[in-house]
């Protein structure tokens, strides 16, 4: 009994806590203003006008995604891998779909805030109803039931079958076992319910047009997460029989309505085409010197949401002090860690698989914005100093959409000024190219001729389409690789595919042949000569790569592949002979240019000579880099790694080494500590063939 009381104790506080949630608040698009405090107790108060109504709606947005879908959900997707500083007890763990409830990385945060802001919904709406039916009132009730299907949706697609509560627990009765101790519930009953809720109330939300503002949902944005849910609800994920929770009835299926699974797509599809044909939505082309892609993101990172507005659809308000600047670009944005700029010292701690950095044609212009192929270094010992950007290899790709260079400057070393991405347009039109290839059994025109607009923004426009409905939605599940890596989408689209474990087990195959050069890999590029240039050593850089050349002539190959390449002997020779060979591949012959092994470790010893010779300083920091060493201190080649694969590729810990099908598509719940959900609900049932599951609880 003791326990119950003060569980119930907690969650009723935990639910009043929600109304000093909405200490810090924002109101426009354009800049992110800190509000006076706002905290009461009395959530008469809270709803005594539309504009207090109003205040506390915005206060939800604060923390409403957890940075552990950054961190952990993030990876895993056959884009982008963890690369954190050891192989156990971390995120490389998620990473590799290796979940193990008893450790504080399965997500047990998202849980618990979501449900906070899930009952600050239940308290909107329900006092919301309360209130005179104005167009704003109405409005305010519809954002709250786009936000609360958000939430449900992100804990959908992490847990699979959650509670459900739609009601604030001022009106129910705490009890009641099942109000403080909800179970397991039906997700295609819960999301019938937000997907029906949301049709019935977008409507009276505000198009963009006529609220200019994108870090809060409008009706654009909304019709885009409501196609969104509606895809997930259809799709295929992880489900068993939640009455006797026995691990051998887990499988991999969708619901068994084919009437419902249509009208999904359908609404869906409806959605989508009401945003194109408002003609408010856009794809950002090039312009100021820069592709689209790069402008895009350019100046995302800068916050000039003006001018991206068109396809940055929804983005969650960071920044500094005023909301809680995000470490987004701490994990996902620090181009392969900096050393000693400007930028201080900063550790990435997430890369780009090689296999997905070489997938990307060589006239897509989305490569080089995606992928991270430098890491900028002080050439002297202190801030100040010049810096240039050092080339990377194969293990050391970063993550580039959000990184340091392109950011204002922060408030602090672990903060960035980073908005969070919710929803942009391309993502509008690669799902209205799903829903018409499958409403139709096949791509129709108005299909092709979405997909060709992203491909013809990435530069990639003469690509081939293919036809047949399953060969278009492989390649569209390529293009949303390419087009939408980093941004905590393409893990669960792989499930709702029912495309995961196949992409898994090609994912390993394929990284395997790219250590041995084998197969698709056979012709890539042992060494990469890497132009020598220097950084403006300044937040707002546009600056996106490092000038190579990829080294495939054997002739060539010989020359460059010297026992040393900053030996005294010889020096300058070499130095001519790698000016002589850019020369023949048309690039500035005068220019300095250094080698590196791109298979070896980026600390590697003929690596580091290489650095050497290109100009970069003597020093223990110039064979550093800042990036988890369970990849990025390792070679990718199976020749330079003693002809064996290295770890990180296969071994204990190696890619997607915990991925277990039927049984790794979804989290389990933590069940270790106060604050994980099966210790704090003991009626709820965690998710079969997990160390310590013990059947129905």
């Amino acid at each position: 009994m003791t326990t119950y009381n003060s569980n119930k104790l907690r969650n009723i506080i935990a639910a009043l806590a929600i109304l000093g949630g909405a200490s810090m608040l924002f109101t426009s698009c354009e800049d992110t203003l800190e509000m006076p405090s706002y905290t009461k107790d009395d959530v008469e108060f809270a709803f005594a006008d539309e504009n207090n109504a109003d205040l506390f709606i915005q206060g939800i947005y604060r923390g409403l995604v957890h940075e552990e879908f950054y961190r952990q959900a993030n990876t895993g997707e056959m884009t982008t891998i963890a690369a954190e500083d050891a192989f156990e007890g971390n995120k490389h763990y998620i990473s590799n779909y290796a979940y193990d409830p008893t450790a504080p990385y399965v997500f047990s945060t998202t849980y618990g805030e979501s449900y906070k802001k899930i009952e600050a919904c239940n308290i909107s709406l329900y006092r919301l109803g309360k209130m005179e039916e104005t167009d704003k009132v109405k409005s305010l009730k519809a954002e709250a039931v786009a936000l609360r299907a958000f939430l449900y949706f992100n804990l959908i697609r992490l847990f699979g079958d959650v509670p459900f509560i739609t009601q604030p627990l001022e009106v129910l009765d705490i009890d009641d076992p099942d109000v403080i101790y909800p179970k397991r519930y039906d997700r295609d009953k819960i999301y019938d319910y937000v997907i029906d809720e949301m049709v019935e109330t977008m409507g009276d939300l505000p198009w963009y047009s006529e609220c200019g503002y994108t870090e809060r949902i409008n009706r654009n944005s909304a019709c885009g997460l409501l196609a969104r849910i509606c895809l997930h609800a259809a799709g295929y994920s992880l489900r068993w029989n939640l009455e006797t929770n026995d691990p051998s009835t887990l499988h991999m299926g969708q619901r068994e309505d084919q009437a419902r699974i249509r009208q999904l797509y359908q609404i869906a599809d409806d959605a989508l085409a009401e945003v194109m044909a408002r003609g408010e939505n856009s794809l950002i082309q090039s312009q100021g010197g820069m592709s689209g892609f790069q402008f895009l993101f350019f100046n995302f990172d800068q916050r000039n949401f003006g001018a991206v507005a068109p396809e940055m659809m929804f983005s969650l308000a960071r920044l500094g002090d005023n909301v809680g600047s995000t470490t987004l670009g701490v994990y996902v944005g620090t181009p392969g860690g900096s050393q000693y700029a400007i930028y201080g010292q900063r550790r990435a701690l997430q890369c780009k698989l090689p296999t997905y950095y070489v997938s990307f044609d060589p006239a897509d212009t989305r490569r080089d914005v995606t992928c991270c192929d430098y890491n900028p270094r002080s050439l002297g010992l202190d801030t100040d100093a010049e810096v240039a950007n050092a080339g990377t290899t194969y293990s050391s790709i970063c993550s580039g959409k959000y990184r340091i260079q392109w950011q204002v400057a922060p408030n602090a070393a672990a903060e960035r000024n980073l908005n969070i991405p919710m929803l942009r347009y391309s993502d509008v039109l690669l799902m209205y190219a799903e829903t018409q290839n499958y409403l139709n059994n096949g791509p129709t025109g108005a299909a092709i001729a979405a997909l060709q607009q992203v491909r013809d923004r990435a530069g990639i426009g003469s690509m081939p389409i293919p036809g047949g409905k399953d060969a278009f939605q492989d390649a569209l599940l390529q293009e949303r690789m390419w087009e939408l890596s980093d941004e905590f989408l393409l893990r669960t689209d792989l499930v709702r595919m029912n495309l995961l474990d196949r992409e898994v087990n090609k994912a390993i195959e394929a990284i395997k042949a790219f250590s041995k050069r084998e197969g698709d890999y056979s012709g890539i590029a042992t060494y990469r000569l890497y132009k020598f240039a220097k950084d403006e050593n300044k937040y707002g850089t546009d600056f996106l790569t490092v000038d190579f050349i990829d080294i495939t002539d054997p002739a060539e190959e010989a020359i460059v592949a010297v026992t040393n390449p900053n030996a005294n002997a010889g020096k300058e020779d070499y130095v001519k002979a790698l000016q002589e060979i850019a020369a023949k591949h048309g690039k500035d012959g005068n220019a300095i240019w250094y080698p590196c092994n791109m298979f070896m470790a980026w600390d590697n010893n003929w690596n580091k000579n290489g650095r050497l010779l290109g100009g970069f300083r003597q020093g223990a920091e110039n064979n550093q880099i800042l990036v988890g060493n369970t990849i990025a201190q390792k070679p990718t080649g199976y020749q330079e790694n003693k002809n064996e694969y290295p770890d990180w590729i296969q071994g204990p810990f190696g890619l997607y080494f915990g991925y277990k099908h039927n049984q790794t598509e979804l989290s389990p719940f933590a069940n270790q500590a106060a604050g994980h959900p099966l210790v704090d609900n003991p009626r709820l049932t965690q998710l079969p063939g997990y160390p310590g599951y013990t059947g129905v609880q």
